[in-house]
C-alpha cells in the first residue's frame, strides 16, 4: 500500500505481518489486542479499525480540532481507505476475547464497533471522522479520567459517586453543576476553588461532576502539586481536543517556600497564551488562603506585611468561584446518616442516632466522611 494521509499504519507490525503473510506476527498481535483492547470477534478488522480511530494525521488533528475538511484531503483520504478497506476489511480472522473488563470509555467503545462493522470505504471514512469530532484520537478518546505525572495515563476503574449520594451541601452542588454545565455547552465558566473542613465532601463534588457530565464530553485529569508547572503545556495540548477538561488538583496547600503557586497563578492568568476555552481548573484545599502563613511572614514592617498578603491572596482571588464546605452541626451530620441509610432500606431510629453519635466521637468528629463510614460499618453487621 501506498498511503497519503494514513501511511503511519504500514509500519504497524501486525499490518505488515498481514501484507506479508507472515501468520505467526499476526497472532501473536492478534492475541495480545484481543485480550487487552479487544471488543468485538472480528479480530483483524477491529484491530485495523482501531489503529484507524487512534492514528494521528492531518485529517485526524482537523477534525477533532472541528476544523474544515476540504474536498482534495477527503479524496485523498478516500483513495486511502479504499486500499485499506479492499486489501484489510476482507480478512477474516476470528478470535473471541475472554471478556475482562477493559475499562475503555462507553462511547469509544461504541465508536469502535461501529467502524469494525461498516460496509464500505465511504463509511469507514465517514464514521472515523465522526469520531475524531467526538471523541479525539489516541489515549484521550479511550477514557474519561487521566493522571497526569508528567505524562498522562487513562483511569479505568473511576469512583462511580454521584450528588445523590452527597447530603447538605445542596448550595455547594448546585453552584458546581451550574458552573460545570455551562463549561460543557461552550458557555463562559470559572475555575473553581472548593476550601473548608475535611471530609465534607469537596473531593466527592468533583468526582460526582465527571459520573454526571461525562457523556456530554466532560473529562478529568488528576494533577499532583509538583506538575503544577506543566499545565501551560498540557493546556496546548488538550486545546485541540473536542472535549472538555477538568485539571483537578486536589487537597491544595503551599508552604511559604514553595514555588509551584507562582507556577499555578501563571498557568491560570497571567501568560501571554490564552487559556483554551476547553481546559479549567478546580482544586480542593482545608485552607481558603493557599499559601501557609507564619508569623515570621508578618515580620518587617507595613509594606512588607501589605506585600505577603497581597502574594498570599492573589492566588485565592484567580479563582472565579469559591466554596465553603463546612462541618455539620450533629442534626446535620444525623440527617446525612439517615440519607444514607435510607439508600439501604433502613429507617433511623434513636437506637442508630446514639451509635452515629458515638462513632464521631471516636473518629475524627462530624462530616460526610465521618457519616459514610458510620453507616458502612453499620449496614456490614
Amino acid at each position: 500500500m501506498d498511503l497519503l494521509i494514513f501511511n503511519k499504519i504500514e509500519d504497524d507490525p501486525c499490518i505488515k505481518g498481514v501484507m506479508e503473510k507472515d501468520n505467526v506476527t499476526v497472532l501473536r498481535n492478534i492475541i495480545e489486542f484481543s485480550e487487552t483492547e479487544g471488543v468485538t470477534n472480528s479480530a483483524i478488522k477491529e484491530y485495523v479499525a482501531t489503529r484507524l480511530a487512534n492514528d494521528d494525521n492531518i485529517l485526524s488533528r482537523l477534525a477533532q480540532a472541528d476544523k474544515q475538511i476540504g474536498n482534495d484531503l477527503y479524496k485523498l483520504a478516500l483513495l486511502d481507505i479504499e486500499q485499506i478497506y479492499k486489501k484489510l476489511f476482507a480478512i477474516q480472522i476470528k478470535y473471541e476475547p475472554s471478556g475482562n473488563k477493559i475499562g475503555f470509555y462507553d462511547g469509544y467503545v461504541n465508536s469502535i464497533k461501529s467502524i469494525t462493522d461498516a460496509h464500505s470505504a465511504k463509511e469507514l471514512l465517514d464514521l472515523l471522522i465522526n469520531h475524531y469530532r467526538t471523541l479525539g484520537s489516541g489515549i484521550l478518546a479511550k477514557y474519561i479520567a487521566f493522571k497526569f505525572d508528567g505524562t498522562l495515563a487513562g483511569v479505568s476503574n473511576i469512583d462511580t459517586i454521584t450528588f445523590d449520594d452527597l447530603v447538605g451541601i445542596e448550595y455547594q452542588k448546585q453552584t458546581l453543576i451550574d458552573n460545570t454545565k455551562a463549561f460543557v455547552k461552550g458557555k463562559a465558566a470559572n475555575n473553581v476553588l472548593l476550601f473548608g473542613d475535611r471530609g465534607t465532601g469537596k473531593s466527592s463534588s468533583v468526582k460526582a461532576l465527571l459520573n454526571m457530565f461525562c457523556d456530554e464530553g466532560l473529562r478529568m485529569i488528576e494533577m499532583p502539586k509538583h506538575c503544577i508547572k506543566d499545565i501551560p503545556l498540557l493546556s496546548k495540548q488538550l486545546a485541540e481536543s473536542p472535549n472538555k477538561y477538568i485539571i483537578f488538583l486536589d487537597d491544595l496547600t503551599f508552604e511559604s517556600h514553595e514555588t509551584e503557586y507562582r507556577a499555578l497563578k501563571v498557568a491560570m492568568e497571567g501568560q501571554l497564551q490564552a487559556n483554551p476555552d476547553n481546559v479549567l481548573i478546580y482544586a480542593t484545599s482545608n485552607r481558603r488562603h493557599l499559601i501557609r502563613e507564619n508569623w515570621s511572614d508578618r515580620e518587617g514592617g507595613e509594606i512588607h506585611v501589605n506585600d505577603q498578603m497581597q502574594e498570599t491572596l492573589s492566588l485565592s482571588e484567580r479563582f472565579g468561584i469559591s466554596l465553603v464546605f463546612s462541618a455539620p452541626n450533629q442534626k446535620e451530620y444525623l440527617n446525612i446518616v439517615s440519607e444514607m441509610l435510607k439508600k439501604y432500606g433502613i429507617e433511623m431510629n434513636g437506637d442508630i442516632e446514639k451509635q452515629a453519635v458515638v462513632w464521631q466521637m471516636n473518629y475524627g468528629g462530624r462530616s460526610a466522611r465521618c457519616a459514610k463510614q458510620f453507616v458502612t460499618s453499620y449496614v456490614s453487621k
